[in-house]
């Protein structure tokens, strides 16, 4: 999974390395799923001028 930023600073978490447009980045396969819209203030690490950053999910457990 890969966490990239638009130009408009939207974020999304993908599920396979997107690949960058002129002012977006998308996903390969299209939008079936593919992909998810996130909080925008979340990860202010990532940014449009940046390479999508990988990262995994780590399920905790319940409390």
């Amino acid at each position: 999974m890969y966490l990239a930023r638009d130009k408009n600073n939207d974020l999304y978490l993908f599920n396979d390395l997107p690949i960058r447009g002129s002012e977006c980045w998308w996903a390969e396969k299209g939008v079936d799923g593919t992909y998810l819209r996130l909080n925008p203030a979340l990860y202010p690490e990532v940014t449009w001028d940046k390479e999508p950053l990988p990262v995994r999910l780590v399920a905790g457990e319940g409390e």
